[in-house]
């Protein structure tokens, strides 16, 4: 078997580089049920709100417990797995093909960023390649702009982009978009165990804490804090750059036209990187996002790591000549505000 698994594409692939053109609509969407919610849609329900509401429990009072250094520990140490799962595995490698991995790296990646809980790795990568190749136009599953430029409408759009949009019926076809993932065998089964390690994302912290303490308290904090509180913050952060890294934020960077993704700096260590996201629409393949000095990339320096130890293969590094080609200046954007900017475009 090899020691590095390539993501090749497909004929029929459509990784993110490879931007619809301009005008193109995205293909119909297929309708939803006509009232009412599907199983599918109870279970992202539990997935989103239930975290939310054992964040709130704590906020009440209802769990009286004070935190403690293993509950820190917990949360802080399952945040920078399934987080950076997320963000180097999910992300980079497999949505964008940022670097090659090998095998081993892979299946980690995969892994860990499952027990973020926003999808197998497969149907993540369909809906991110997607947003790519439709970004902020018809056929972008989370755009803000979906309502129009109106104050009002851009509200709308703010919530539809943060969470609403999992809850509409606008299926992504994982063989159309994610060919290459569909025909892994690795990446296929470990989206078939999703349902299981999202279990063992709430239960493996659980069991740390009893493992750790000897006592059940142990155990409800390493559920509460390393579980339920950690999903929440991981969730609210990727969701804040489907919608705040599309509506606030500095746009240094040329993209494609009615792409308004930004940069976003207070999200920098929450979002690994990821909120630097205006250079990562101009140069999606690139595996550094945070370009400029001071712009914090915890993910990009993993991936260093990982090149230096032969894991990581074929890093598409930013050179300088890249960075400048694609720059321009423009002021920072509010578009809450209801005021127009020049918008930057790469025919």
């Amino acid at each position: 078997m090899p020691a590095t698994a390539e993501l090749s594409p497909a004929r029929n692939a459509r990784p993110a580089d490879d931007l619809a053109p301009e005008g193109t609509l995205a293909p119909p969407l297929t309708p939803g049920p006509p009232s009412g919610w599907n199983p599918q849609q109870l279970v992202t329900a539990l997935i989103v709100f239930g975290p939310l509401a054992a964040v709130l429990a704590v906020a009440l009072g209802f769990f009286s417990r004070r935190i403690t250094l293993v509950d820190l520990c917990l949360a802080v140490g399952l945040f920078l797995i399934s987080g950076h799962g997320l963000s180097a595995g999910f992300h980079r490698l497999f949505a964008h093909r940022s670097f090659k991995a090998a095998r081993w790296l892979k299946i980690t990646l995969a892994v860990s960023g499952s027990l973020g809980l926003e999808g197998s790795v497969n149907s993540w990568v369909a809906n991110h390649r997607r947003h790519h190749a439709y970004t902020d136009r018809p056929g972008d599953p989370h755009s803000p702009h979906r309502y129009g430029a109106k104050p009002v409408a851009l509200l709308r759009g703010a919530a539809h982009a943060h969470i609403g949009w999992l809850f509409h019926a606008q299926p992504t076809e994982e063989a159309r978009w994610a060919p290459d993932l569909t025909a892994d065998p690795d990446l296929v089964l470990i989206s078939r165990l999703f349902p299981l390690l999202g279990v063992a994302s709430v239960g493996l912290p659980m069991l740390a804490g009893w493992a750790l303490t000897r006592t059940w308290a142990g155990a409800l904090g390493g559920l509460i804090w390393g579980g339920a509180v950690r999903i929440f913050v991981l969730h609210q952060t990727t969701f804040a750059v489907n919608s705040v890294c599309h509506l606030w934020g500095k746009r240094p960077f040329l993209t494609r036209r009615e792409d308004r993704a930004t940069n976003f700096a207070p999200l920098a260590v929450l979002a690994m990187g990821d909120n630097w996201h205006n250079f990562h629409h101009a140069s999606p393949r690139s595996a550094r996002h945070g370009v400029d000095p001071h712009q914090l990339d915890s993910t990009a320096r993993l991936i260093w790591m990982f090149e230096r130890i032969g894991a990581a293969t074929d890093v598409h590094w930013p050179d300088s000549e890249t960075v400048e080609r694609r720059r321009v200046v423009l002021p920072s954007v509010n578009l809450m505000s209801g005021t127009s900017f020049p918008t930057p475009v790469v025919e």
